[in-house]
């Protein structure tokens, strides 16, 4: 079972379109096609820092050997595939897309349909909670509610500070 974690528009729509899941874990395309990876997601940062990488990688070619350019290259490959879906839930997190939950599943799919099953029943529920809400505003209006800064204090001090 993977784990994924699911972002909301900042939108806030329900549009289940809209919703992203990032999977929790190494990320195998960032692995074999980095850059293309990076693309697709529109991790523009994170590509800015990969051709910086990959302009290191080229001076340690030059200055130190042919081998040692391959072993840095692959260590910072890997690196990125290990830390990809958590560089993209930051980069989410910073255009606004708020976590709204988690869900497991075999594979995307399932992942999808049982978050979206257990997302309809919050929705009522929060819907219902709503309607409770806007019925107790509707019966208490501000002019109904009664101001309590002249009402005395009890306590040590005779005066409230403001």
């Amino acid at each position: 079972m993977r784990y994924y974690s699911v972002h909301a528009p900042p939108e806030g729509t329900d549009d289940p379109e809209r919703f992203a899941f990032v999977k929790d874990g190494f990320s195998w395309p960032a692995l074999f096609v980095p850059v293309l990876w990076i693309l697709w997601h529109r991790l523009w940062l994170a590509l800015v820092w990969y051709i910086v990488f990959v302009l290191i990688v080229a001076w340690t070619g030059r200055l130190v050997s042919d081998d040692a350019a391959v072993v840095v290259a692959f260590l910072g490959t890997l690196l990125l595939a290990l830390e990809g879906n958590n560089i993209r839930r930051a980069a989410l997190q910073n255009r606004g897309w708020e976590e709204v939950g988690a869900s497991f599943g075999r594979n995307l799919d399932e992942a999808e349909a049982s978050f979206f099953a257990k997302h309809a029943n919050r929705l009522e529920e929060v819907d219902r909670l709503d309607r409770r809400a806007a019925m107790l505003r509707a019966a208490y209006t501000p002019e109904h509610v009664r101001d309590a800064s002249d009402q005395p204090i009890l306590g040590l001090f005779p005066e409230p500070e403001r």
